[in-house]
């Protein structure tokens, strides 16, 4: 974006500079009708000759200083053709005193053209010369002879001076007007950038939650049905390959659930605990398949079985995600999950004798792409999550949430979307 709007290029700009010249070629026009009254004589001839070059030359550097986009500030380059338009008409002055009319276009002529220093300068020569040509017709100085061109001096400056300052004006209007929609067009960038982020994250969240989670149950499943084959137990291996199928089925379910975002969710108006323990029915028969996992729910007295929807849809979704990394990364003999309520927050704490993680200094530092979801939904319902572990020693995974009502949709922290390891 250019650093400066350039006036002689807007329609006020080319308005005004055409009104300078029109003036001039009128004053000039007049001041030319007035001669041919005098023809065929020497002196109206020259008078013309005087007032031809003399539009000749103006024209000729206003076309150029045109070209070149001058802008109401003016340009000392003006000096090329304002100096011998300004001698022509000293030289016609000297011939007639009708010339002296031409002087307030020239007034204006110079203070447009030029820098208003040289503007003022040339303002002064052309008011001194315009009233030395008329005293010198007059073989006096009248008051009328000074007052006159002295007074279309100050009028022109005057005018001059308040078009540049409402050009100006209108100049840094233009200036803020860009960098307003420059900035506009920036933060429509960011909007949709964080929208398409925002569906990335979603996408890959519930991916991670619904069909990665089952991927693992049916990678689990076949390898749990080709060990049996490998024993001939077909019986066993049959009903692993059943719950595979099943499960594969879920996932095509899931999957068009979470492509629509408005789909109903086929446990609304389940009270928490049974979601849970769906989640752990669905992910039993992965379990059965690693013979050291067990997994259970066990619920704390007080806890109320009903809580608003949007909080245990994310509960059921948190608890899937961490079973899901128990099964997938810990190498535990043992999982418990369990549900409580602690001074009005619902309370989930997964905890497992697996082989546990390094401890942590800065909060998610380290966390795979399952613990950095699990942390994002927690605070999306007003919660958050906290973690114990050690090599070795098992982990332990507690979320809490508000019983109440979660903050509106769409506000909760955005996690990553790159692909990682899942704890």
């Amino acid at each position: 974006m250019p650093a400066r709007a350039l006036p002689s290029r807007t329609p006020y700009a080319l308005a005004l500079r055409w009104l300078v010249h029109v003036l001039l070629y009128l004053l000039v026009v007049v001041v030319a009708l007035r001669t041919l009254g005098d023809l065929p004589s020497a002196s109206a001839l020259a008078r013309l000759a005087l007032l031809v070059l003399l539009v000749s030359v103006y024209s000729i550097g206003a076309r150029r200083a045109a070209g070149r986009g001058a802008d109401h500030r003016g340009s000392w380059r003006a000096l090329g053709h304002l100096l011998p338009a300004v001698l022509a008409w000293a030289a016609c002055l000297a011939l007639t005193p009708d010339a002296t009319w031409i002087a307030f276009g020239l007034d204006f002529a110079v203070l447009y053209a030029l820098p208003l220093a040289g503007g003022i300068v040339g303002l002064a020569l052309v008011t001194g010369i315009a009233v030395g040509g008329f005293a010198a017709w007059q073989g006096a100085l009248p008051v009328a002879g000074v007052v006159g061109p002295v007074i279309g001096a100050l009028v022109a400056l005057a005018v001059v001076l308040a078009v540049r300052a409402l050009q100006e004006e209108i100049d840094e209007r233009t200036r803020l007007a860009r960098d307003l929609l420059a900035a506009q067009e920036d933060l429509a960038r960011t909007q949709r950038d964080a929208a398409r982020a925002e569906e990335r994250t979603r996408i890959a969240r519930e991916l991670h939650d619904t069909v990665a989670q089952s991927a693992l149950s049916i990678q689990m499943l076949l390898d749990a049905s080709r060990t049996s084959l490998e024993a001939g137990d077909s019986p066993t291996a049959l009903g692993h390959l059943g719950e595979a199928r099943r499960t594969a089925a879920l996932t095509s379910r899931q999957t068009r659930s979470f492509v629509d975002q408005d789909a109903t969710d086929e446990r609304e108006g389940m009270d928490l605990v049974e979601r849970l323990r769906g989640v752990i029915a669905e992910m039993a028969p992965a379990a059965e398949a690693s013979p050291d996992v067990s997994l259970r729910c066990e619920l704390a007295p007080g806890t109320p079985a009903l809580v608003p929807a949007r909080t245990a849809s994310g509960l059921e979704r948190i608890l899937r995600s961490l079973l899901g990394n128990v099964l997938q990364h810990a190498d535990a003999a043992r999982a418990v999950a369990t549900l409580s309520a602690q001074d009005g927050d619902l309370v989930l704490d997964v905890v497992d004798d697996g082989v546990g993680m390094a401890p942590e200094s800065p909060e998610g530092a380290a966390e795979g792409f399952g613990l950095r979801t699990v942390r994002a939904r927690a605070r999306a319902l007003g919660g958050g999550m906290a973690i114990e572990s050690s090599p070795g020693q098992g982990t332990a995974v507690q979320v809490r949430v508000p019983l109440g009502a979660p903050p509106p949709a769409g506000e909760e922290t955005r996690t990553t979307d790159e692909e990682g390891e899942q704890r």
